[in-house]
């Protein structure tokens, strides 16, 4: 009877483990990237700082730039620039979040294809890739959008190979419209869920709520560029 207990108890206590060093990777990425930071450059993320700044003072800034309409960066930076103030450290840490984000994720990426062993794996060799490491703390798109695209493949993932469930398969979308938002490269992601039908030879009716989800988000987008400029 011990014996049985014991084994039973194996499983809560692996996954126990596995959580105590997902924490451990996530704290070493989050020093590392703290270690090497770079703030404010000369590039897009320069643009990206003065749009957010107007935001915060109610001004509508007039640009043919492409990187004006990237509201999912813009915005949030504008939030955290109204909370925290105008400095390096708010103009990156929503990149810097989903940075951290991938990490968490690749982990449950590699946890629900293959392994938990296999997710520490990829978390830790995520958590000192050099250019993740570079671009953690710099205003930026490319690691937002991915991280959003990711969990929307995730949430997509999820629900085919554990149960179906209609709230995720729209949270997919959602998720991927929000990295629309932030880069518009974002949706070259239907190129998966192409291959992914073709490779299945079958269509879901549940797999009409990702692109609903991402419809929704790109309505909300609409809206608010119709208020904004009529």
């Amino acid at each position: 009877m011990l014996r049985k207990k014991s084994i039973e108890a194996l499983p809560s206590k692996a996954a126990g483990n596995a959580g105590i060093m997902l924490l451990l990777i996530v704290i070493f990425g989050i020093v590392l990237r703290l270690a090497f930071f770079s703030g404010i450059g000369t590039s897009d993320d320069l643009a990206y700082t003065s749009y957010a700044y107007s935001l915060i003072k109610g001004e509508i800034r007039q640009d043919t730039l492409s990187l004006s309409t990237r509201l999912g960066l813009i915005y949030p930076v504008s939030i955290l620039y109204s909370i925290l103030g105008v400095n390096d450290l708010s103009s990156v840490l929503f990149v810097l979040l989903a940075a951290i984000g991938n990490i968490i994720l690749i982990f449950y990426f590699g946890k629900l294809l293959f392994s938990e062993k296999i997710g520490l794996m990829s978390a830790f060799l995520l958590s000192f890739f050099p250019l993740e490491v570079v671009y953690s703390t710099k205003l930026l798109s490319d690691l937002p959008s991915a991280f959003f695209m990711a969990l929307g493949v995730y949430l997509f993932l999820y629900s085919e190979k554990k149960k179906p469930n209609s709230i995720l398969y729209l949270f997919s979308g959602i998720s991927i419209g929000i990295g629309y938002l932030i880069r518009e490269s974002a949706l070259l992601i239907a190129l998966f869920f192409a291959f992914y039908i073709l490779y299945k030879g079958q269509i879901k009716k549940q797999y009409f709520l990702v692109p609903l989800g991402v419809l929704s988000v790109l309505a909300i987008e609409a809206f608010v560029f119709y208020k904004l400029t009529g």
